[in-house]
């Protein structure tokens, strides 16, 4: 993500900015508030995808979605960064006047708890099917073998005066 906070704000205190600066700033931070919910609920469909694959048993798609979980992870996180700073301007800016921002953030906390229960979900499944997949090694191993006759050496005599 690697974005700069480019509003033209030449002072952090928001009382000194101008219209067009608050303005850009409230543009801005519900542009990446917005940003961070498309990430979420994009999250949340392979959060879904992935209890398919764990239910299925299918290792291959749950490698792949656990690769892209922590690439959307990563993006969820430099957005943090970004709405951090916009955030301590937004509140200078605008003592509890505007109302889509808190909006927002309400959205993605909500969200957020979703997500972090559809992953306590997932990981409960994962456990369990890891169980499972124990207990069949396990009892493939006590399994009762039949013995082969290419399993034990019998001894012979072998006339090699011919």
């Amino acid at each position: 993500m690697g974005e700069s906070i480019e509003l033209g704000l030449s002072s952090t205190n928001g009382s000194m900015m101008t219209a067009e600066q608050k303005v850009a700033l409230l543009k801005r931070l519900r542009e990446m508030l917005q940003r961070q919910r498309e990430k979420l609920q994009g999250y949340l469909v392979l959060l879904e995808q992935e209890e398919s694959s764990i239910s299925r048993g299918d290792a291959d798609g749950l490698l792949a979605q656990v690769e892209m979980e922590k690439s959307i992870i990563a993006d969820i996180f430099s957005l943090k960064k970004v709405i951090g700073p916009l955030e301590t301007l937004y509140q200078a800016a605008y003592p509890g006047t505007e109302q889509t921002v808190p909006r927002l953030k309400a959205m993605l906390e909500t969200m957020g708890r979703q997500v972090i229960a559809h992953n306590a979900r997932n990981r409960t499944l994962l456990r369990a099917r890891m169980d499972e997949l124990r207990l069949e090694i396990a009892s493939l191993r006590a399994w009762p073998r039949s013995p082969s006759s290419f399993s034990q050496a019998s001894p012979g005599l072998v006339d090699i005066t011919t």
